[in-house]
């Protein structure tokens, strides 16, 4: 059945049709369960069952609404250890915000301007007319649209885990530049650690030999694509920009991944 379906994805992929395949999971995920009401207990919107699917693979909304909130708990931890808490900051960027599961909670703990991207429009159409903040497109690759040293803390969630190398460095370069000195990039990343780490000789030998390896490498950008590399090698892509405050393991990071978090130079 595996192959099959990987069969089916790479066929839909070569013919410029995957999103079809998407659509096709999102409806899966989101049949049959219970919808949500329209706002939390704070009376801030709540996305529908099909975005939360396309967000986080799964349609529960009391798991969106409570894993976002223990994530954005985790990130001002993190954020705190390494001197800038998010109630500290002026300019926050949510990289990649989905339906907003994270930046929804952050009005609660922070008065800093909230900015969050991503590059699927229906996305960013609901978080722009449902939560506070300022939402804006990009693209796969940069830039974005915002000046030089703009932001005190930018963090990426399971983004990293969805691109190839020269996109991650490419991003990490665009990041530096919009994040001021001294400010913050957080950024979560599969560990070969990670359950789901595929156990082949191939997977194993490229972690050994480059400290790097791609699963299902195509639709970069997408939950197909899933990467895997070493604390190094994230750091050797990092530090020409960023000081390296600390690599929190997926078991202590709350966020469910491993974290990077790394301090503008």
């Amino acid at each position: 059945m595996s192959a099959l379906k990987n069969a089916l994805r790479n066929a839909l992929y070569r013919m410029g049709l995957i999103q079809l395949y998407f659509r096709a999971v999102e409806w899966r995920l989101s049949r049959g369960r219970e919808a949500p009401p329209a706002t939390d207990d704070h009376g801030v919107p709540i996305p529908p069952l099909n975005l939360m699917a396309l967000t986080v693979a799964y349609a529960d909304w009391k798991a969106f609404l409570k894993t976002g909130e223990a994530t954005s708990r985790a990130l001002e931890s993190h954020a705190a250890a390494a001197g800038l808490p998010l109630s500290g900051a002026k300019r926050i960027l949510d990289f990649g915000c989905g339906a907003g599961r994270v930046i929804r909670h952050l009005p609660r703990m922070t008065e800093a301007e909230l900015f969050g991207v991503d590059y699927n429009d229906s996305l960013l159409s609901w978080c722009a007319a449902n939560l506070p903040g300022r939402y804006l497109r990009n693209g796969l690759t940069p830039p974005l649209d915002f000046a030089d040293g703009s932001f005190d803390i930018v963090y990426a969630l399971s983004v990293f885990t969805h691109l190839r190398k020269a996109t991650q460095r490419d991003w990490l370069t665009e990041y530096a530049r919009v994040i001021r000195p001294g400010g913050l990039a957080l950024l979560s990343f599969h560990e070969e650690t990670q359950p789901g780490f595929p156990d082949t000789d191939i997977a194993r030998k490229a972690i050994s030999e480059r400290g790097y390896y791609v699963l299902n490498d195509m639709a970069e950008g997408s939950n197909l694509i899933s990467t895997f590399q070493t604390r190094a090698h994230l750091e050797g892509l990092a530090s020409d920009a960023f000081e390296i405050a600390r690599i929190v393991p997926r078991s202590e990071s709350g966020v469910g991944q491993s974290l990077a978090v790394l301090r503008r130079r």
